[in-house]
Formats: C-alpha cells, sequence, structure tokens
C-alpha cells in the first residue's frame, strides 16, 4: 500500500514539473492581456492597456504585465494616469483550488522605465476621485485574510522609485516626487492604509537637498469622497531652506538652516482637523558662519471645514511669543489673518539681525520686549492691513562702542497710527507723534530718538515688501554717531575723529538678493579732529560740509591744518563707500595750500634729522599703515632744500608701500619745472627715485647765496635747460647723502660764472655751456663741459664735494689751462703750462 502511495506522489510530482518546464511558453500571453486589460478596466473605471503578458511559475505564480498604462478621464487630461514599464502580479495560491484568481501583490517597478504617476487638479476636483470611488464601492476582504472568501481579497499594492507629477488643469507644473515608495493595501473591514514616501524635487531646477516627503495613515469607506473618515500623518524631514526656498519660489532666496514639519489630518475630508509643528534650526544667512541661531519651533491646530481653513499657530520665543490665526477661503482668495506678538525678547530680534545682516557685530545684541497685533484681510480682491506694535525703552549694545546706547520706545504700524480695535500691552511710555503720510501695505516706523551722549539722535523709517527706508537726523557728537554706527553694522573707515555733526541722513535699499543699503545725505561738521593713519599730527577741521552719496562720501569747504605744524590747507576730501574687501578705500582729495615746505611735510610723517620715527619706516616690519589716497595738490609757493616753487601742482599716489608724486608742475627761477618722485617702502631701506626737468630757469635766483644750491649757481648762471634723474635710500639724513646718485644734463645761454675767473681777471662770461654731472654719494662730477666765449671755447671738468664744500677743476683752452682747487665760495685758480706733447697735440 505504501509502494502505491509513494507512486502516486511521484507522479504528481513529475506532472507539476513538467507542467511547470511545458506549459508557461504555449500559454498564450496575448489571450491573457487582453483579458486582464479588460477586467482591470471595468474594476477600474479607466481604459487599461497592456503590450504583453507573462505567466509563471516560480518563485511564486503570477503573472508579468509589460508596459502597463492606465488611461486619465479625458476631461483632466489626455494622457495616461499611471505609467510602468513592468508590473508584477503575484497570484494567491489558495484561489486557486477554489477555481479562482486572487491576485495577492502587484508591484510596479522597473529599472528602464520605473513607474509615474500624473495628478491633475482641474475645476475644484483631482482624477483620482473617481477611482478611489471605484475601489471603495468593490467589495472585498482585507488583504492579510488568510482564507478565502466569496468576496476576493484586496492585493497589496506597492510601488518603488516611481515618480509623481502635479498637473493644474492643462498645465503640467514643475512640481514632483521622485523615487517615491507607495503602498496601499485593505488593513481591515472598511478600512484601508496608505504609505507614502518621495523626494519633491521642480523639473526646471536641479535640487538635491529638499529633504523627505513621508505620508501614512488610513481610510475608511464612505459613499462620497467628502465623507470618507481618514487619519493621516504627514512629515517633510531635513529640508534645507535655501533649496526649500527654491522649490516653492524657483528661486534659492539665500537663506539657510534645516527645515521639518509634521501635520496630522483626522476626520471626514469634508471636515478635517489638523495638529501640525514646524521646526527650524541653524537659520542663518547663505554667506553668514555665526554662534547657532536658537531653534524655532511652531505648533498649529485648525480645521478645514466646508472649504474653509481655519488655522492657529503659536510660536514660543523666549519668555513671549507669536500667535498667528488664520481663516481662509483658498477657492475664493480669502482670507482673514492676525499676529499678536506678545513680551517677544529683543534679544531674540537681534540674534535673527546677526544671523540676517553679514555687517553687524558678532555680539550685537538689545534689551527690552516688542509687543504687536496685525491684521490682513481680503474679500473678494480688496485687501485691508491693518495694526501697531511697540518694542520698550532698550539698550542696544556691542563691544565694537565702548559705551551701549539707550533708544526710546519705538512705536510702529500698518494703516493709521491709531488702529481702532487693535492694542499693544506695553508699558506706559511717552509715544512719538504719527507719521502723517503711510502706504496702505507698508509699516511705518514712527520718529523715535537714540541717546548721543548730551544729545539724541531722531531716527524714522518705512518696510514694504520691496525694501527699507530710514532717516536720522540731530546734532550729535561725531565720535559716538560712528559708533553707533559700527553697532549697527555701518562700519566707517573713520577712525579716532571727534567733531560736532549735525547730521540728516537715509538709508534705503531692497529685500532682494541682499543688496547693500544705500548711504546719502549730508553733514555739517565743526571742530573736526582726527587721526590719519601715517601722520604724526591730527588734522584739525575748523569746519567742513559732508556730503554722502550712493557711491561716496565727500567733505567739501575743508578748512584745516595739522596740530603743531605749520600745514595748513583749504580743499575738497572724498572716500568711496564700496571697495574691494581686502584693501581699504582710498581716500580722493584736491587739497590747496599757501605754502608748504618739504621739511615740514616730511615732518608731518615723522621725518627729522635722525631719520624717520614712524613704525612702518624705522621699526622691524617695514610696512605702511592701512591707508590709501589719492588726488591733485597745490601750493601757491613750495620750498624743497631752499628751493621756492611757484604755483606747484602735482597728482599724489599713496598705497601699496609706495608715495608716488608725478605730473610735477611748477614755476622756478624765471622758467618752469616738471618731473616725478617715488617713495617705496616695500624694501628694508626706504628708496626715493625722481626724474624731472626744467625750462628757462635762472640758476641764480634758484637759490639763496648763503646755501648750498645758492653756492653752486655762483658758479654757472643764466636761462637753462636742465634734465636730471636722482635716486637715494635710508631712513636718515646721513644714510640719504651717502646713497645719493644721479645724473644731471644742462644748457646754458648768456651766462656768467663768478667763481671762474681765467683771464682779463674777470669773471667768464659765456654765450652758451653744455655740459653733465654725475652725482655719486656726495660728490659732485663734472663731465668735460663746454663753455664758449666771445672768441674761445674753455673745457672745464673735475670733481666738487658738498660734504666739505671743496672744488677740485681742471680748466682749459686751446693754449692755456688752469687749475681751481679749494672752498666752493672762494676757490684758488692757477694757471698751468702746457706739456709739449698736450700742447702739439692742440697745434695740429
Amino acid at each position: 500500500m505504501r509502494f502505491f502511495e509513494r507512486k502516486k506522489v511521484i507522479a504528481v510530482v513529475l506532472t507539476v514539473l513538467a507542467l511547470c518546464i511545458f506549459l508557461p511558453p504555449n500559454i498564450n500571453g496575448a489571450r491573457f492581456s487582453k483579458r486582464l486589460a479588460a477586467t482591470l478596466s471595468a474594476a477600474l473605471g479607466r481604459e487599461v492597456r497592456i503590450d504583453s503578458v507573462k505567466y509563471r511559475l516560480f518563485p511564486r505564480p503570477g503573472f508579468d504585465l509589460y508596459d502597463f498604462r492606465v488611461m486619465d478621464d479625458p476631461a483632466f487630461s489626455a494622457e495616461p494616469l499611471l505609467l510602468c514599464g513592468k508590473v508584477t502580479a503575484d497570484l494567491r495560491l489558495t484561489s486557486l483550488w477554489q477555481g479562482r484568481l486572487e491576485i495577492a501583490n502587484l508591484n510596479l517597478t522597473d529599472d528602464a522605465s520605473p513607474p509615474s504617476l500624473n495628478l491633475v487638479y482641474s475645476n475644484g476636483h483631482w482624477n483620482l476621485e473617481s477611482l478611489l470611488l471605484r475601489v471603495e464601492q468593490v467589495p472585498s476582504a482585507p488583504t492579510a485574510r488568510r482564507r478565502a472568501e466569496q468576496r476576493s481579497r484586496f492585493p497589496y499594492i506597492q510601488a518603488s522609485a516611481g515618480r509623481i507629477n502635479l498637473k493644474v488643469g492643462p498645465e503640467k507644473t514643475p512640481y514632483a516626487l521622485t523615487n517615491t515608495d507607495f503602498a496601499f493595501w485593505l488593513a481591515a473591514e472598511n478600512l484601508w492604509h496608505v504609505r507614502l514616501e518621495g523626494r519633491p524635487v521642480r523639473a526646471d531646477m536641479n535640487l538635491n537637498d529638499t529633504g523627505t516627503v513621508r505620508l501614512e495613515g488610513d481610510m475608511q469607506r464612505s459613499s462620497t469622497l467628502h465623507d470618507m473618515p481618514v487619519k493621516l500623518q504627514v512629515t517633510w524631514d531635513k529640508a534645507q531652506l535655501g533649496q526649500f526656498s527654491a522649490l516653492l519660489f524657483g528661486q534659492d532666496k539665500g537663506w539657510r538652516g534645516t527645515l521639518g514639519g509634521s501635520a496630522q489630518l483626522s476626520g471626514p475630508l469634508a471636515s478635517l482637523h489638523i495638529t501640525a509643528s514646524a521646526d527650524l534650526n541653524n537659520f542663518r544667512r547663505f554667506d553668514i558662519n555665526r554662534d547657532a541661531m536658537p531653534q524655532l519651533r511652531t505648533r498649529c491646530l485648525g480645521d478645514y471645514t466646508q472649504s474653509v481653513l481655519g488655522l492657529k499657530c503659536d510660536t514660543p520665543l523666549g519668555t513671549g511669543g507669536l500667535l498667528i490665526t488664520a481663516h481662509a477661503t483658498p477657492s475664493a482668495s480669502n482670507y482673514d489673518l492676525s499676529l499678536v506678538a506678545t513680551r517677544i525678547p529683543l534679544s531674540m530680534v537681534a540674534a535673527a539681525a546677526r544671523h540676517a545682516r553679514r555687517s553687524l557685530p558678532d555680539d550685537f545684541n538689545a534689551t527690552g520686549e516688542v509687543s504687536a497685533a496685525f491684521g490682513f484681510h481680503s474679500r473678494a480682491g480688496v485687501r485691508d492691513f491693518h495694526g501697531t506694535g511697540m518694542t520698550t525703552p532698550f539698550i542696544a549694545q556691542s563691544s565694537v562702542a565702548d559705551k551701549p546706547f539707550s533708544v526710546s520706545p519705538i512705536r510702529f504700524h500698518i494703516g493709521p497710527a491709531d488702529t481702532p480695535g487693535l492694542a499693544v500691552a506695553t508699558r506706559k511710555t511717552k509715544q512719538a507723534p504719527p507719521t502723517a503720510a503711510f502706504q496702505p501695505t507698508s509699516l511705518t516706523i514712527d520718529a523715535f530718538s537714540v541717546q548721543m551722549g548730551p544729545s539724541t539722535l531722531e531716527v524714522q523709517g518705512n518696510v514694504d515688501g520691496n525694501g527699507y527706508y530710514a532717516s536720522a537726523k540731530g546734532l550729535v557728537p561725531m565720535e559716538r554717531l560712528l559708533a553707533f554706527g559700527r553697532v549697527t553694522g555701518f562700519s566707517s573707515q573713520v577712525q579716532n575723529a571727534t567733531a560736532s555733526a549735525q547730521v540728516d541722513l537715509n538709508i534705503n535699499g531692497p529685500w532682494a538678493n541682499f543688496a547693500p543699503p544705500r548711504l546719502h545725505g549730508t553733514a555739517h561738521l565743526q571742530n573736526l579732529t582726527a587721526w590719519i593713519p601715517g601722520v604724526k599730527d591730527r588734522l584739525v577741521l575748523s569746519e567742513a560740509d559732508a556730503k554722502i552719496s550712493d557711491t561716496e562720501v565727500a567733505l567739501k569747504n575743508i578748512t584745516g591744518q595739522f596740530e603743531h605744524s605749520p600745514v595748513a590747507f583749504t580743499g575738497t576730501v572724498s572716500s568711496p563707500l564700496s571697495c574691494i574687501a581686502s584693501t581699504p578705500c582710498p581716500l580722493q582729495f584736491d587739497v590747496h595750500l599757501d605754502t608748504l615746505s618739504v621739511p615740514d611735510a616730511a615732518a608731518l610723517l615723522g621725518f627729522s634729522e635722525k631719520g624717520w620715527s614712524l613704525p612702518f619706516v624705522s621699526g622691524s616690519e617695514n610696512r605702511l599703515p592701512d591707508f590709501r589716497a589719492m588726488g591733485s595738490l597745490s601750493v601757491s609757493e613750495l620750498k624743497v632744500a631752499d628751493i621756492p616753487l611757484e604755483k606747484f601742482a602735482a597728482r599724489i599716489e599713496a598705497g601699496d608701500h609706495m608715495l608716488v608724486i608725478n605730473h610735477i608742475a611748477a614755476r622756478v627761477g624765471g622758467g618752469s619745472t616738471q618731473g616725478e618722485w617715488k617713495i617705496d617702502w616695500s624694501g628694508a631701506q626706504p628708496r626715493y627715485t625722481g626724474t624731472g626737468s626744467m625750462d628757462g630757469v635762472n640758476l641764480e635766483r634758484v637759490a639763496p647765496a648763503d646755501t648750498v644750491a645758492g653756492e653752486i649757481a655762483a658758479w654757472i648762471s643764466g636761462r637753462s635747460q636742465i634734465s636730471y634723474s636722482a635716486h637715494f635710500e635710508g631712513k636718515s639724513t646721513a644714510e640719504m647723502l651717502s646713497s645719493a646718485g644721479g645724473r644731471v644734463e644742462f644748457q646754458v645761454t648768456n651766462g656768467n660764472s663768478r667763481m671762474l675767473i681765467l683771464e682779463a681777471s674777470r669773471p667768464l662770461h659765456y654765450q652758451s655751456a653744455q655740459g653733465a654731472l654725475e652725482i655719486d654719494r656726495q660728490a659732485l662730477k663734472l663731465l668735460p663741459s663746454k663753455f664758449k666765449a666771445e672768441n674761445r671755447i674753455y673745457t672745464i671738468s673735475g670733481t666738487m664735494s658738498l660734504a666739505n664744500k671743496q672744488a677740485k677743476l681742471k680748466a682749459s683752452t686751446s693754449g692755456s689751462q688752469w687749475e681751481i682747487v679749494g672752498a666752493l665760495g672762494k676757490p684758488q685758480i692757477t694757471a698751468q703750462p702746457l706739456t709739449a706733447q698736450a700742447g702739439s697735440a692742440r697745434t695740429k
């Protein structure tokens, strides 16, 4: 008996194996595809198209459906509702014993053509509504039911790595969910369970950090979709704020932080109860990396009933909080929104400002509180914005200022200053008068005062959706005004300056792209004193008018001088408002002086007979201060080494370890001069170079007779044309003289030499003289130079020492020769006999 039973089992196994091997390839897939498509079309109420079907037995009996498409309702879209390259349908084995087919699992997945679902919203309805109702009306047993019933068990439907696209009417929006995993099944009698997870993207942008959206919950059967009870949990985790803004608005707004949120929806779809929350961590601007911003957390409760959304959101902020209440009808674009801020610490407002404005100091802070109440309403396209708020008196402070600043209460409002029906609880304070003019959708900041020592600065402003505007007026100490600018993020290059300033300033700018604020206005300065980097004595201005534009700050009508110095001047000075971050803004000037001597100017830069005393020259670092300047200088009379220059004009540039004086032009000795000089501090020793020329200069008129220049002029006078080049280096006068070098070329007409008494016991008179001098340390080497008299040509050469004022020269004609030695002011001239060889050569 057992032998025959074993034979029967073996026969059944062999039969099954034979069927598994030979039957599937012979099943007509085309016939199955038509039948399956017709069956699914009838079940879904939508046309289903299947290109081909393959039956399989392993690893589980079922069908593989290829090029699977569910067409959409033509009223919504002509494109398919659902596309998938391959759908795997697994059969329930237990249903086979009862002679019918039940699908256990529908798996939509295909690497080459992943599932794609098109959601369409049109005329107040979604294209999935009728499909959901159709599924609801089909009697089905729970998916997990083990035993087969008269009713078919609902299959477990899942999709992986899919895409969900969104369309509004005929327009395809750029929004989509990618890498989406989806599952849907009948969890219990009349209770559907859904699970979805995907990453939101925009088709027109490359976004990769928008976070993950998850949805999971239950839906109960209902005869109508509006009455369908649901219980859903929706979360959005780890969205980067910049990418989130790009997702919503199509542009990265420049904010950074991690955003997360969740919402619980419960009740019928027509009357939902909503519980939601959102968290924002490490909020900041994209180019700011400061201490962590306190976490912002919002909790909301609301209802969605009869197409009206009601929501109340509470955000704790320190000891106070922000409450937002909203009632909106999205379909009609009507809304009522109220915002109430209660005792929010200004320290949190300051923290947000530090993370939003880069120029604010890292430790900027404020004491006090702010409270406000605003209402925003829209009915049939007519908008009404109103509300008011006020801060308590507070202190603004930072270590960039020696003392904090006391600020009076700030009152602000939208609409008229006194809005009926709205009140803000604040301490009893004297309120600033309301601003007469206002914009219906802008926030007006009434006048308030900032304490500036013995006086106050009056400030007011206006803010709207496009930008901001503020004005400040008052007679205030300049040093306190500059400190207030540093505290509020408006730093100035002006340091260590004091003055009395009557200011009228305006600040405005747009919100878009974090454009820097534009500062403009005027200031009248009196009794200004300031330290200029690299200058030894303080600058003193009796008065000046400052004008601030979008591009520069200009001081006009300047009358000033330097302390302990005879240097006094008039003119204008200006500085650009924006410069390359790595270099300071250069001062630009146009200055005039009645008189100036080079020693006085050098003394301002710390030079004396002992040498330079400023750290950037005499110290070990050999660096210029952080100072740049360029401009024009004119002097009625400039003294250079006892040589007076009249109507002197030059272009001056300072920066990069160098002072350049070029385009020099002046009147000197009845003629003119021009040239260029440079002082270079970049090396171990300061180096000085210069080139120039003189035209039509009378040397006797250049310098007094009791000076070195005057003594040299006694040797040669007349109308001259001179070109020169010179160079020397050092920190002291001795170093400069010992290193001096250069060359002078001259042409003189109709001149005299009081020192050259060669013949007839009278000074030499010549029609022209031409030659060159070489400067080597403190010696002048006169190269062979020719002096043309009435009937003779004199050749003169030799050396002159500036150190001991001694001369050693030789002069000769065709038949005579002289030796000239001794003091520059009284040389000894001795006639020398010509040698035979020299005489023979000259005779030839």
